[in-house]
């Protein structure tokens, strides 16, 4: 075993068995940090926030409302695509930035209509995104799931 002497620590006189606890307690100190970041470096893969495996959530949908050529509110919609064939939903994960882009062409242009008194026709909405969804993947199977629908 290495003995560090230090003969003075903080001002006092030391004695080599001292030193020796001292060092092997920064060193227990020091085991007992890396063991607790250790398992932060250790990136897992980002939980879903639900559904099962065909199940494919997408980000929330902002867009914006007008009324006399400004800037009103929002229309906010949370939605997700079901699928219970494994390839559709591949297909489904490869063509996300595809079907989100659809999306928010399709709701903009509906939210384009709505002003400040408006109700939203959530089966108008699941309609247009339904469509958009079979013309982007090239057919039938995917099931749009609408969660929630905010408009502000």
């Amino acid at each position: 075993m290495v003995n560090f002497y230090l003969p003075r620590i903080n001002g006092l006189l030391t004695t080599p068995a001292y030193t020796d606890e001292m060092i092997r307690r920064q060193f227990l100190t020091l085991i007992a940090a890396s063991g607790l970041i250790a398992p932060c470096a250790y990136a897992s893969e980002p939980k879903k926030k639900g559904g099962g495996e065909g199940y494919t959530q997408f980000k929330t949908i902002n867009v914006f409302t007008e009324a006399s050529r400004r800037r009103h509110g929002s229309l906010s919609v949370d939605m997700g695509l079901y699928s219970e064939d494994p390839k559709l939903v591949e297909q489904i994960k490869l063509y996300q930035p595809r079907l989100q882009d659809a999306y928010v062409a399709r709701l903009q242009a509906y939210a384009g209509s709505l002003n400040s008194s408006a109700l939203v026709d959530t089966d108008f909405i699941a309609m247009q995104l339904q469509s958009a969804t079979d013309m982007i993947l090239g057919r039938k199977g995917a099931k749009v799931l609408l969660g929630t629908i905010l408009l502000n």
